[in-house]
């Protein structure tokens, strides 16, 4: 791998991530999304596969290592949410469904914004990364290789 195809590869990360948190954003939002398009664990996004994959040439530079706390809440976060989506309503005689519809929009609305928050971080990390790759001179780069 070149040091401009890793770049590259971030890059494809960050669009993809994008991508990925439409889907999300859609999914909150009551938009039929194929579950393909979001996939819930970590290793099975394109990034993921990437990342725990080739990537793994940059396990040893901190911005690389940086990345996967933020990428594994991220898909955490969104499995919760997801699972709470699909849930049935509990209601019964003491909760109607309208209070029992309330309540479960309510957590997963404060789902939502854990995930826009880990999402930023996400970016901001990858952002650094690429950012190291950038700086790094071509000798240090084929030292990683």
């Amino acid at each position: 791998m070149t040091k401009s195809e890793a770049i590259e590869q971030i890059r494809k990360a960050k669009a993809g991530h994008k991508r990925w948190m439409s889907y999300a954003k859609a999914m909150h939002m009551g938009i039929k999304v194929d579950k393909d398009a979001t996939p819930l664990v970590e290793t099975d996004c394109s990034f993921g596969k990437w990342y725990y994959g080739e990537g793994q040439i940059f396990s040893e530079m901190d911005s690389y290592q940086a990345i996967e706390e933020p990428h594994e809440m991220l898909h955490q976060t969104y499995m919760k949410l997801f699972k709470t989506k699909k849930q049935p309503l509990k209601t019964g005689l003491l909760v109607s469904k309208s209070r029992a519809l309330k309540e479960r929009q309510n957590e997963l609305d404060e789902l939502m914004k854990q995930l826009t928050y880990v999402s930023q971080m996400l970016m901001e990390n990858l952002k650094e990364f690429e950012s190291d790759l950038k700086n790094m001179s071509d000798l240090e780069f084929r030292q990683l290789q």
